[in-house]
């Protein structure tokens, strides 16, 4: 009895360890065009926190990319976001 107690707190403590890790990028890419018109939405990364790296995470579809904050197009998207507009390129 003891035994399943036991590995019950540890499926706890795991699982609950496990939501606290962030998930960071690790590198950026140059994202396609096509992709870019059609961002959902964006999240801003950066490497003051508990990321390595400075980047910007576009949401298209249900997969996440990671492009550098700096680029043009990718400036361009966060404005139009932000002014709630649709980017058009």
């Amino acid at each position: 009895m003891d035994l399943k107690v036991l590995l019950l707190v540890l499926c706890i403590t795991f699982s609950s360890v496990q939501g606290a890790i962030p998930t960071c990028c690790v590198q950026t890419s140059r994202i396609p065009l096509a992709i870019l018109q059609e961002v959902e939405k964006f999240d801003v990364q950066s490497r003051n926190g508990a990321c390595e790296i400075d980047a910007v995470v576009l949401h298209h579809k249900g997969k996440k990319y990671c492009a550098l904050p700096r680029a043009k197009t990718v400036l361009q998207i966060i404005h139009k976001k932000r002014m709630g507009s649709k980017y058009m390129v």
